[in-house]
């Protein structure tokens, strides 16, 4: 076990993770930073939209925000958290390989994963012609025409958004019947349904190529989709029975209703966006040094805001 008694372990090395850990650092905590390096965005291997860093390679990103952090006092570890829980006024994470450390708050962003819906030949266009969001990736191949896959989880409203970007969409709902409503909303936005399974995807020199079950095939500049989440929690059970932690956030700086643990990133309300993140890493960061303030200097500060209503 790590002896020292940290103010504060970040769990996730992303956008949220780092700028908690920058707003920390310079607020004269004691901070150590886990992650995993598994990172959500790491396939499409750029990020957008972050001033002074579109299109900025995520791994040098990374690289450069932890050697800006090496000012304060903050200490990296790259492994992987394995359990978090409370005890008394600190708690306790433990990693797959470096053991187990203390401090008096957690701030937890180790975001979510993407689940791929079971189409043949998705997984390896991941990030390079297979994107799920609009605003960062619909730019680089604009003009072009795109495929939107709702055979999985209704995607819609997507097709609709991404008429910005390209005039030529084209709808794949799979085996899915579309419900009325949905039908008009596609109508409306000028988006033409094409029926039928999708047997799977291949590369294809100008974006993907799109094979249907019933032994068509069509060429598209890329194709777009919403996916299924999964919150990277199962490190947190059974110090918390919840599925994800925006259930169990209080406030927009978020602190949760369980002691000591806050919450930024893609597991937070809202912010899947790497500059959105960030943002959330900040705020988090700003309210776990307030609360210790308010901890080891009773009445010195106003309480906290009365916990939102459950959502």
């Amino acid at each position: 076990m790590d002896t020292q008694l940290y103010d504060t372990v970040i769990v996730g090395g992303g956008p949220a993770g780092l700028n908690g850990a920058l707003y920390l650092g310079r607020s004269r905590r004691r901070v150590l930073l886990i992650d995993s390096g598994d990172a959500r965005n790491m396939a499409a291997g750029v990020m957008h939209n972050v001033l002074t860093n579109d299109g900025v390679d995520i791994a040098d990103f990374r690289a450069r925000s932890r050697a800006q952090l090496g000012a304060y006092d903050v200490t990296f570890r790259d492994d992987e958290v394995v359990s978090a829980h409370g005890e008394d006024d600190h708690v306790v994470v433990t990693t797959k390989e470096s053991g187990t450390f203390r401090a008096r708050t957690l701030l937890y962003a180790a975001g979510v994963r993407s689940v791929l819906p079971p189409v043949p030949g998705i997984a390896d266009l991941w990030g390079k012609s297979v994107f799920e969001c609009p605003y960062c990736h619909a730019w680089e191949v604009r003009e072009r025409p795109f495929a939107v896959y709702g055979g999985t989880v209704p995607s819609e409203c997507l097709a609709s958004t991404l008429t910005v970007w390209s005039d030529d969409i084209t709808y794949l709902p799979g085996r899915r019947e579309l419900p009325r409503d949905e039908r008009d909303l596609l109508a409306a936005a000028g988006v033409p349904v094409r029926a039928g399974g999708v047997a799977g995807l291949e590369p294809h020199p100008d974006g993907v190529r799109v094979a249907f079950e019933d032994g068509g095939g069509a060429q598209y500049g890329a194709l777009f989709l919403h996916l299924d989440l999964e919150p990277r929690t199962e490190p947190l059970r059974p110090w918390i029975d919840t599925p994800d932690l925006e259930s169990v956030q209080t406030d927009d700086r978020g602190r949760t209703s369980v002691p000591r643990l806050y919450v930024a990133g893609d597991l937070g309300r809202n912010m899947q966006q790497a500059a959105m993140a960030a943002a959330s890493g900040g705020l988090a960061a700003m309210a776990v040094n307030a609360d210790l303030i308010r901890e080891d200097r009773p009445g010195s500060l106003p309480a906290p805001p009365p916990p939102a209503a459950p959502r």
